[in-house]
């Protein structure tokens, strides 16, 4: 049986592995304090500004399911939690700053790559990608679903997007 993927139900289920992946990835490796925000669901297509970011990691899945992950932050807040990450303080974004931030991303979409695939057959992940800079814009295609569940920390907020084909 086909499940309705642009259901507002399934979409709640979904952040709710996204929040579940997150505090697995930060309980386990890192030591920075968090909270769930609120969550945004919309279509590609619609009109929506999120809050400023400056870096973007970007995991595509394919398989039981089209898609994939953005976490996103401000510049200072991917430097603190990719050194908090690996011990070190990192002043530039390249190199492995920039890895561990992609790791960090990988982790949280391997997390809700395994929740998802006990509802969906195998999904298969794509290496993380780095974007970085103040005036960009992502477009993936215009019959996909998003949500958006942002993070509070006491340095700033984040943002983990998981974007998915609703099919039908």
């Amino acid at each position: 049986m086909k499940v309705d993927l642009s259901s507002v139900t399934i979409k709640k289920e979904f952040a709710d592995l996204i929040k579940e992946s997150v505090q697995e990835v930060f309980s386990t490796f890192l030591s920075v304090d968090f909270s769930p925000g609120p969550l945004v669901m919309k279509r590609e297509d619609d009109e929506y500004r999120p809050p400023e970011t400056e870096v973007t990691v970007v995991i595509n899945f394919s398989g039981g399911i089209h898609g994939g992950i953005h976490l996103a932050s401000p510049l200072h807040l991917a430097l603190l939690l990719a050194g908090n990450f690996s011990g070190e303080m990192y002043d530039t974004l390249f190199g492995e700053a920039g890895d561990g931030f992609g790791e960090l991303g990988n982790m949280i979409a391997g997390g809700v790559q395994t929740r998802l695939s006990k509802r969906f057959s195998a999904i298969q992940l794509t290496p993380p990608t780095l974007i970085a800079g103040k005036d960009y814009r992502m477009q993936y295609k215009s019959n996909f679903d998003s949500i958006k569940q942002y993070f509070k920390t006491g340095s700033g907020p984040f943002y983990v997007e998981f974007f998915f084909w609703a099919g039908g």
